[in-house]
């Protein structure tokens, strides 16, 4: 007789059993970069005085922000030395992945290095932003999308 029992309750413990969902909406700081930005500008010294000069690369340089924060390329995928945090308008945000992340190389054989920059400084502002990296000038970016 409790075999009867106890099957019923086999039964609502499977059908209650979920996966957890993963949250793909960006924090309330995230939601301005979320998203494709690319380069317009960078700030130089001229004559002693810090000026926005238009980038002059050979190639269009994109930054496209992940709803976590994860900065990844064309394809998806995420350089070996990301920041993992972000000062957005004075206000800190550590970058942790919520969903799986693929890498674009092996970063088991990446040195990061005296170049890597583990925090931007990032100041949105409408379809424009500003990203200081550690020590070097200023870069001005432009929504793509």
């Amino acid at each position: 007789m409790k075999r009867f029992f106890y099957i019923p309750l086999l039964f609502l413990f499977l059908c209650n059993c979920k996966k957890d969902k993963i949250n793909t909406q960006p924090d309330e700081i995230m939601k301005p970069l979320v998203g494709k930005w690319y380069l317009v500008e960078v700030e130089q010294i001229v004559n002693g005085e810090k000026v926005w000069v238009p980038f002059a690369g050979y190639e269009t340089v994109y930054l496209n922000f992940r709803f976590d924060g994860i900065l990844i390329d064309e394809n998806g995928k995420t350089g070996c030395c990301s920041p993992y945090i972000y000062i957005i308008n004075n206000r800190r945000f550590e970058v942790k992945p919520r969903t799986s992340v693929s890498y674009s190389a092996n970063c088991s054989t990446f040195n990061c290095g005296v170049a890597f920059c583990s925090t931007y400084n990032i100041e949105p502002n409408g379809n424009q932003m500003m990203i200081a990296r550690c020590s070097s000038a200023r870069s001005k970016y432009v929504r793509a999308e």
